[in-house]
């Protein structure tokens, strides 16, 4: 494996295990990738003072979440280049 391949795997494993991205809302949900039916993801709120302590929770495949505290809006999404209609496995 090339040291560039490595690094790009590297970045794309960050991207799933810490994302990033604007707050999630109702319309415009922070998608959180996995590659797994379920995951276990935890909220921080907002920057600055909008901020509060983690809250942790699941999230299941094709539902979304509201955070209580904050009311951040999650959905579980595929990681990028393994969606579901594209998945052909046998």
């Amino acid at each position: 494996m090339l040291l560039s391949e490595i690094r790009n795997l590297g970045r794309r494993l960050l991207d799933i295990d810490h994302p990033e991205g604007p707050f999630g809302t109702k319309e415009s949900p922070a998608v959180v990738q996995s590659y797994f039916d379920k995951r276990n993801i935890g909220c921080r709120g907002g920057e600055g003072e909008d901020g509060h302590d983690v809250v942790w929770f699941w999230l299941d495949k094709g539902k979304s979440f509201e955070c209580p505290v904050c009311s951040q809006y999650f959905e579980h999404g595929p990681p990028d280049g393994h969606g579901d209609d594209e998945d052909h496995h046998h």
